[in-house]
């Protein structure tokens, strides 16, 4: 016979998962376990919610990271009690400072047993600490109405939460009593959970902003992490063309080649001689998104002459990268300059905009003609391959080299959608966040990562939902090539031993065995057949990848440009 209890726990699951769908969840990754089967069964049972399940528990909240970037909702995420929780903290690190919704549920043992010698069992109660916007454990014996209401209460408050501006994750713990399974599967159809929603209105710019504006001369605008958003660029585009206004995008923004933005900042900046910088300070900064790649550009914006710098859409606790921070303004970028790009009474220096842009154009063809004169290098491949990329392709850049390639020589077409995991810039999820995208979206997504990137994420291909959208293209310097273009960590005698960490391993066997394509390159002149070759592999994943014997740094670069 069933005891009513367990029932009571599936029949408050059931509610738990009606809140998630109403709250915008259509996925969930379910990692395997016995303590979190009613969890999981919960999630499995349900109609609307589409449910995957992946075993390593790193790697599925990092899919799970992916799907909830690319689909623009809250993605679910379910493990067992014990070490499993812990598995997910990178990914919870990195959808908290990328402000992506993830909603974590943990299953765990009730608060009695724990520190007890029992199995898998854990201090999980706020084990992400500040990574999380929010907190919650469920009741363990929910006998009682008002322990239902609570349950019911928290997980709608936790969804709501997670979709607020700045939208993150959040953290359900959940301790389950034995039994764990029902030996008949219950019919709660006719249950309803209750709903309850936050005002999600959005707020207006208001007129001391623009009176303020009215006497500033010289205004730069910074682009950091953003969505693609085609009103953004349409707006920004028409301050820069006819207001004057000065605009850098991070490559990460979506907004590279803006008509009229400045594309090739850090080789600007660079080229600014000495006595002249004084001519590129502005008076006032503007940013919204999330962070910038270029060091070059944070450190230009901690300029002391810069008067004042105001953050968009931020909270109370929005960063203060540029040490310049005054104000934080509680309206969101599209709004914010749609408002500015209609306002008659407005305009900027013309002479600033226009120094600004004889520099871009100018570091523009120059980067050019360097990178088309290198031999087959990292950054020569890059290039080429970005270029090539057909329009509407989803572009996926691993940390470390990868992104910096492309932020400082940014020749990538404007239809071409960028991500990258640059709220922690760690390499340990690259390859589970482009596969989560790659899951929920049709467009090819194609990766570019370094190998130990690769290799540290390659359980992210441990995954029955893989799709043929998704290329992967390693970069293979045989170790951690950036630890070589350090000052501080090239001139040490340990560099290739704990720096670089030298690994002599090639990557046909691995795709193989996780049923993907393999294509291999050495040299120029095979580049873009074998990039021809990755696009078009149909019915599985594909991999390229390149080795690479010769090291041509950024720095290698900017030399032939005479920086």
């Amino acid at each position: 016979m069933q005891k009513q209890e367990t029932i009571t726990t599936y029949r408050l699951l059931y509610q738990t998962v009606q809140v998630c769908k109403a709250h915008g969840v259509e996925n969930v990754i379910l990692c395997p376990g016995s303590r979190s089967a009613p969890l999981a069964l919960s999630f499995m049972r349900f109609e609307g919610i589409k449910h995957y399940v992946i075993p390593d528990e790193r790697s599925a909240a990092y899919t799970a990271l992916g799907m909830a970037r690319q689909s623009k909702k809250p993605v679910a995420l379910v493990c067992t009690s014990g070490t499993a929780a812990l598995n997910f903290a990178p990914a919870v690190a990195e959808a908290f400072f990328s402000e992506i919704p993830l909603v974590v549920f943990t299953a765990d043992r009730p608060a009695e047993w724990i520190g007890q010698a029992d199995n898998q069992a854990i201090y999980q109660e706020h084990i992400y600490g500040k990574h999380v916007k929010s907190d919650y454990v469920f009741p363990t014996d929910i006998q009682h109405p008002d322990s239902e209401w609570y349950a019911i209460r928290i997980t709608n408050e936790a969804l709501n939460i997670a979709m607020q501006h700045p939208r993150g994750p959040v953290h359900i713990n959940v301790p389950l009593r034995e039994p764990l399974y029902l030996e008949t599967e219950p019919d709660f159809r006719d249950v309803k959970a209750k709903l309850t929603w936050f005002d999600q209105s959005e707020k207006i710019i208001h007129k001391g902003i623009l009176e303020a504006l009215e006497y500033t001369e010289k205004v730069l605008i910074i682009g950091g992490t953003h969505r693609p958003n085609a009103k953004l660029r349409l707006a920004l585009g028409q301050l820069c063309t006819e207001k004057n206004i000065v605009f850098i995008p991070d490559i990460t923004s979506n907004l590279v080649h803006t008509p009229g933005s400045v594309t090739f900042a850090e080789l600007a900046i660079d080229s600014i001689p000495k006595d002249r910088i004084e001519n590129f300070v502005p008076e006032l900064v503007i940013s919204f998104g999330g962070p910038i790649v270029s060091k070059t550009l944070k450190n230009f914006l901690k300029h002391k002459n810069i008067k004042a710098h105001w953050h968009l859409n931020g909270h109370p606790a929005s960063a203060d990268t540029f040490q310049q921070l005054t104000n934080i303004l509680d309206v969101n970028a599209p709004t914010f300059f749609k408002a500015l790009s209609v306002e008659n009474s407005l305009g900027f220096s013309k002479e600033y905009f226009d120094v600004w842009t004889s520099l871009d154009n100018k570091a523009n063809e120059s980067a050019k003609t360097a990178i088309g004169s290198l031999e087959f290098s990292e950054i020569r491949a890059a290039y080429e391959i970005i270029n090539n990329l057909p329009a509407n392709t989803v572009l996926h850049l691993g940390n470390s080299l990868p992104v910096r390639y492309a932020s400082v020589f940014p020749f990538v077409n404007p239809d071409i959608e960028v991500h990258s995991n640059r709220g922690t810039s760690g390499i340990d999820g690259t390859v589970s966040a482009a596969a989560g995208q790659s899951m929920v979206g049709d467009r090819n997504h194609v990766l570019i990562v370094g190998d130990l990137g690769f290799i540290y994420d390659s359980n992210g291909l441990w995954n029955n939902y893989l799709r043929d959208n998704l290329k992967i293209i390693v970069f293979n310097n045989h170790g951690g090539g950036i630890f070589r273009t350090l000052p501080g960590a090239r001139s040490q005698k340990e560099l290739g031993e704990y720096f670089v960490v030298k690994q002599p391993l090639r990557f046909e066997h691995l795709a193989l065995q996780y049923n993907c394509g393999y294509i291999f390159c050495n040299d120029l002149g095979s580049l873009k057949p074998a990039l021809d070759q990755l696009l078009s592999t149909k019915g599985k994943p594909a991999i390229l990848e390149l080795e690479f014997d010769k090291l041509v740094t950024i720095e290698d670069v900017k030399k032939k440009l005479g920086q």
